[in-house]
């Protein structure tokens, strides 16, 4: 059986590289945001990128698939719970803060 050889790096990950080149992406990304499900997005992608994993490493860490964090890191998504952000709070060695301001 032959084997299937994955990409080295996903299609999201190298439009993050691109995008972070851009001086109005990093100031976005750097300022709080309104929207609080897109404020988690941008802080999984700063805390994942600032470890130095890519989304399969830190998946592989968590114990779900890169598809699924994949979806976690997007701005489009509103599903995050408390208990995955959690998750993945501890697996990197951080604790998760909810604030009201």
């Amino acid at each position: 059986m032959k084997k299937v050889r994955r990409p080295a790096v996903d299609d999201h990950e190298r439009y993050f590289k691109r995008a972070l080149k851009e001086p109005a992406f990093r100031k976005a990304l750097a300022e709080p945001d309104e929207d609080p499900f897109l404020e988690a997005a941008y802080r999984l992608i700063a805390l994942r990128e600032e470890l130095g994993l890519t989304q399969s490493r830190l998946a592989k860490k968590i114990g779900i698939s890169q598809q699924a964090l994949a979806r976690l890191e997007s701005p489009n998504y509103k599903g995050h719970s408390l208990r995955s952000l959690h998750k993945i709070a501890r697996a990197c060695g951080k604790k998760l803060s909810i604030g009201f301001a």
